[in-house]
């Protein structure tokens, strides 16, 4: 299963490598293919505070910082882009090797067993198509780097663009009261948690109408400051995360695309995916398109509070979808998930909604197909007696779809598939955490592999769940009302063959 989700990503990122948009239906941009001959840092300097800056239309190829409130604002095909077209290069045995060096970059974090890529944030596009670094020996669609900081190619660079990463971000903040619109940013030689756009913990930031990718890390940081808005961009293709950030209030994320993160394989339990903040207060994430993230695709973490995730998309997430974890105040509802989470089975109780060690969220009013694990509730010790004391969660009123299946992975490993599950100590009445009036559909009677949990107890029948505090009055919907839900909620009427 995994290399089949590799082989997904890989060609869904060649589909859309050249759509600056990427692979769904906004109207496409055109993108100029010249460098400027300008700066749009000297531009920014000019402008009188609280002005306009309108960027021309051509490749910008430097960092630039907002020292002052200001909206800088793109041309029709404005790109800023962290890398350098280089032209030199002299052939040595079998490779090319550039004749410029690349400066030094931090690099850390922590990558899927069996590769160092996450910590490699050199960049190499040919032609515009990203090519994978390999230790030494590089093959074609393949670059090294040598011990003198030059780029070793195995494929011929003449008559051909290649650009080679230089810089670490595109724009830096310096300044509270900043637009930032239409510009297309691409290539950023980031370290791990670190963001090509970043507000650099300033306020009242908009971030809007943007196409960002081929960060190494994160392609996007928002953190601390107030009044963070992140509106209707298109986020791919980053090495670690499409958006991260930590600390930030009244953050919004409306209307984003956020999609085929984590090129760079770091670890899923570490950070990884298409969202993880962190921190996070009034947090609203409405109406955003998240799908086909190696790794979560919404997640809020470590002390979020007064979160509203509501409306989204989410569908082919590596793992959960929606991710609460060790934080207070949350109402997920309205969402539409599907086919999430059948790269993660593994690790503690894989669900396409999941709350942990959370207090105070109510989940309801989902649509929930065809993943992996459905919607789980969950306590671990977390060492904490604070996060160790969860209360107060409710799960009602959601739809959810699924299969039968039994997992090939031993019981105790954690490997286990739900339509709704509760796991760990919750269920002391005094936590008033309950659950009331979810539908479930399957296709096979009730056999013998559990659909529900609570305690850890795997139940078969929904009739012995509803007798628990676990469920109260949910019930199996008809093929027919199935099919109506399918057609409202346009998404597939079965599972995706495995």
């Amino acid at each position: 299963m995994k290399s089949m989700y590799k082989v997904t990503l890989l060609l869904g990122i060649l589909a859309c490598a050249f759509v600056p948009i990427g692979c769904h239906n906004k109207p496409a941009v055109t993108t100029a293919e010249t460098t400027c001959t300008d700066s749009l840092q000297a531009k920014i300097e000019a402008a009188p505070w609280g002005g306009t800056v309108i960027a021309n239309d051509c490749i910008y190829r430097e960092t630039v910082t907002v020292d002052k409130p200001l909206t800088l604002k793109a041309s029709s095909g404005t790109e800023i882009r962290g890398s350098d077209v280089w032209k030199e290069w002299s052939k040595s045995g079998s490779y090319w090797t550039s004749q410029d060096t690349l400066p030094s970059f931090s690099a850390s974090g922590q990558c899927v067993t069996g590769t160092s890529r996450c910590v490699w944030p050199e960049q190499v596009f040919f032609d515009g198509k990203p090519l994978t670094q390999v230790a030494s020996e590089p093959e074609s669609w393949q670059f090294a780097v040598d011990s003198s900081r030059n780029i070793l190619l195995a494929d011929d660079p003449s008559e051909h663009t290649v650009e080679v990463t230089t810089r670490t971000e595109w724009v830096e903040g310096g300044s509270s009261d900043v637009i930032i619109e239409g510009f297309t940013m691409k290539h950023a030689a980031n370290d791990a948690q670190n963001g090509a756009l970043y507000n650099n913990g300033y306020s009242n930031w908009t971030v809007q109408n943007n196409t960002l990718a081929d960060a190494h890390a994160l392609n996007v940081k928002l953190d601390y400051g107030t009044d963070l808005k992140f509106l209707g961009n298109d986020v791919s293709r980053a090495g670690q995360l499409g958006v991260g950030g930590y600390g930030g209030a009244k953050v919004e994320l409306h209307n984003n695309y956020i999609h085929h993160n984590n090129t760079e394989d770091f670890e899923f339990g570490w950070e990884a995916g298409g969202v993880k903040l962190a921190g996070s207060q009034d947090l609203v994430a409405d109406s955003n398109t998240v799908y086909e993230n190696n790794g979560h695709g919404l997640w809020c973490d470590g002390g979020c509070k007064d979160a509203t995730i509501i409306n989204n998309r989410l569908h082919h997430n590596a793992n959960s979808a929606i991710f609460y974890e060790i934080s207070d105040n949350a109402e997920i509802y309205g969402n539409t998930l599907w086919e999430n989470g059948w790269e993660a089975r593994r690790g503690s109780w894989m669900a396409s909604v999941r709350s942990v060690n959370s207090r105070n969220v109510e989940i309801h009013h989902n649509v929930v197909a065809w993943n992996y694990g459905n919607i789980a509730v969950v306590a671990t010790d977390r060492g904490d007696s604070y996060y160790n004391d969860i209360h107060d969660n409710y799960v009602h009123d959601n739809t959810v779809l699924a299969e039968d299946f039994s997992s090939s992975e031993p019981l105790d490993s954690g490997h286990r598939s739900h339509a709704l599950a509760w796991l760990g100590p919750l269920m002391d009445p005094a936590k008033k955490n309950s659950a009331a009036n979810n539908r479930y559909w399957y296709s096979t009677p009730e056999d013998s592999i559990p659909r529900f949990y609570y305690d850890e107890r795997g139940i078969i029948e929904l009739t012995d769940f509803n007798a628990t505090q676990g469920e109260e009055q949910g019930r199996y919907l008809t093929d027919a009302e199935k099919d109506k839900i399918v057609s409202s909620a346009k998404i597939p009427a079965s599972p995706e063959e495995r």
